[in-house]
């Protein structure tokens, strides 16, 4: 029987975890209007912003693989070059395009 509870709190957190990334975007595309505004670009000041969105894209990943499993899909796999999860049989990432090693036979 599917634990209905931990699949309403998964799908709780990973509408938190999406609001967190937007609102990290908005704050992200703030600092560059102004930087281009005022005619500086340093990019040190925008490191920390991408490092937090993109810390909060891979949680993301993570609860919606959780999420998945808890509603008896199919388990996905990792791509082998950049750790997103991708489709079981993909043949190549959609994230880095990477080609993706076929699983051996048993």
């Amino acid at each position: 029987m599917k634990n209905y509870w931990n699949i309403f709190r998964l799908k709780i957190q990973l509408r938190s975890l999406i609001g967190e990334k937007d609102q990290g975007f908005q704050n992200l595309g703030k600092k560059v209007f102004q930087l281009f505004r005022d005619k500086e670009l340093e990019r040190e000041d925008l490191k920390e912003d991408v490092q937090e969105i993109l810390s909060i894209e891979d949680e993301i990943e993570h609860v919606r693989e959780e999420l998945f499993r808890e509603m008896g899909q199919p388990p996905r796999k990792q791509c082998q070059s950049c750790g997103k999860y991708i489709d079981s049989h993909a043949r190549y990432c959609s994230y880095c395009g990477n080609i993706q090693e076929r699983s051996k036979p048993e």
